[in-house]
């Protein structure tokens, strides 16, 4: 039999040692990739045919057989178990200033047997009350907490994911949509990213990213359609966003077009035609063609500039559409880094007053 271990590595957590516990799912594999606290390492205690016999031993004989059938699925991986958790505690800094916390699905029987386990071992161990289900649990006061949107937005390319980095570089919390869906939000979104996450599982990353933030301190994030990618907002989340201050960022064509090339550049050539094909019916068939057959040539510059005449079409309407039109400030200019920042700030301060400035 093969038993196995992860770790996980997700966009925009903390590194190990930041928090005074590690996450330690005990959960069946399949359990644990459907979704789980992100940045937990995974160390089930039974494999997904183990946990199935045991749930049916459950139904058709009682707990207690049930638990006696899950000790014999265990009794085998013990000295694996100590041994992979000697490993994992290594690696996520376990010690007198930091303990595990390990969860099952509802803080039972498995996350109680892992708990002793980590005990025999030596480590620091405590035991999530409620597990899992109970960690979600907090999600529908998260999303109603009253969150200081601040909404970063602007036409395709106007480089507002990275200006949301050169915001949380300077101290301010910003939460990045896309990088927690993994999709940049377009037909193109999905090149060069790794899959999506699971819906659950994207849920998981937005309340991991809103715990610990100060609900006195605005959060930037991106301006988003309620869906990115295959995965959509919470509606109390896109809701709020759409009432919050607005930051238009006005960019050069030329800007546009650079950043563009920039991150689509080196892309297949057949992944760039199948995301102009996407778009084909709302872009209209002869612009499509032409953009195909620019992508062809090798004359990217003039396909990008096709693939913007679409796009600038759908985001002026989609801008239009917001219910707030007076909550937004229009910002002329291609600066980047701590200079935009600074700009950034400067206009929200002249139109939302000075707390647009609070930063750490």
């Amino acid at each position: 039999m093969q038993w196995s271990a992860a770790e996980n590595s997700e966009p925009g957590f903390p590194a190990s040692g930041a928090v005074p516990w590690a996450w330690l799912d005990v959960r069946s594999p399949s359990e644990y990739a459907a979704g789980h606290v992100p940045g937990a390492y995974s160390l089930p205690l039974l494999s997904d045919s183990e946990r199935h016999q045991v749930g049916l031993c459950f139904k058709n004989r009682g707990s207690a057989e049930a638990v006696d059938l899950a000790w014999l699925y265990v009794g085998p991986k013990i000295p694996w178990l100590l041994q992979t958790l000697r490993v994992l505690s290594e690696k996520a800094g376990i010690g007198p200033n930091r303990s595990w916390m390990v969860y099952c699905w509802r803080g039972g029987q498995r996350s109680m047997g892992m708990e002793l386990l980590v005990r025999q071992a030596g480590f620091p161990v405590q035991r999530y009350a409620g597990g899992y289900k109970a960690w979600r649990g907090r999600m529908p006061t998260l999303w109603g907490q009253p969150w200081r949107w601040f909404i970063l937005g602007g036409r395709t390319g106007s480089a507002k994911t990275e200006a949301l980095h050169d915001l949380a570089a300077a101290g301010h919390q910003v939460l990045d949509l896309e990088g927690l869906a993994g999709h940049k939000g377009s037909a193109f979104g999905n090149l060069g990213e790794v899959p999506q996450p699971s819906q659950e599982h994207f849920m998981n990353r937005l309340a991991h990213g809103l715990d610990g933030m100060d609900l006195g301190r605005p959060v930037w994030v991106e301006s988003e359609s309620r869906q990115i990618g295959s995965l959509h907002l919470p509606d109390e989340l896109y809701q709020a966003m759409q009432q919050a201050p607005y930051f238009r960022l006005n960019r050069s064509m030329d800007f546009r077009i650079r950043h563009l090339l920039s991150n689509y550049g080196a892309a297949d050539p057949a992944l760039l035609r199948r995301s102009f094909l996407k778009i084909e019916r709302k872009m209209g068939p002869q612009h499509c063609q032409r953009a195909v057959e620019y992508l062809d040539a090798g004359d990217l510059d003039a396909a990008a500039r096709l693939a913007l005449t679409y796009y600038d079409r759908t985001y002026d309407y989609a801008f239009g559409q917001r219910p707030c039109p007076d909550c937004a400030v229009e910002l002329r200019s291609d600066a980047v880094g701590p200079r935009l920042v600074n700009l950034l700030l400067k206009a929200g301060q002249r139109v939302f007053g000075p707390s647009t400035t609070t930063s750490s």
